[in-house]
């Protein structure tokens, strides 16, 4: 069983990255489809699925690696994810399983946040 230390440091790290995205890309995109009025449920939530996959998709794309062969498992199957350098398809699946997992996450995260606009009417803000 992991430690209290490791399970603060994992849980500050995560408050701290997804504190970060709130702020540089959650808050400026609310408030241009508020000042534009075109904040509601499908453009909020279409919002949350793109700023949340942004930063992997930036980072995590696969690349060519001179010379790099790997093989891992994915879904229970022993599989090629690179050859020769060469990233397989494989590898470009795993990357689109992972942009969509980030991606449902940014989807809830934006409907609990319409849903508590829409509760609780928050007013107007401006940046």
């Amino acid at each position: 069983m992991p430690s209290l230390d490791v399970f603060l440091f994992y849980s500050m790290a995560v408050l701290i990255v997804s504190g970060l995205v709130v702020f540089l890309l959650g808050i400026p995109c609310v408030s241009i489809l508020h000042k534009t009025q075109k904040l509601g449920f499908v453009s909020l939530s279409v919002c949350g699925i793109f700023l949340a996959m942004l930063p992997y998709l930036l980072i995590g794309r696969p690349q060519y690696l001179d010379g790099y062969t790997a093989t891992g498992q994915w879904h229970g199957q022993a599989l090629k994810f690179y050859e020769n350098g060469q990233p397989m398809a494989l590898a470009w699946l795993n990357y689109a399983e992972v942009a969509l997992g980030f991606g449902i996450h940014g989807l809830l995260g934006a409907l609990v946040f319409y849903a508590f606009w829409c509760k609780y009417k928050i007013p107007a803000f401006s940046i």
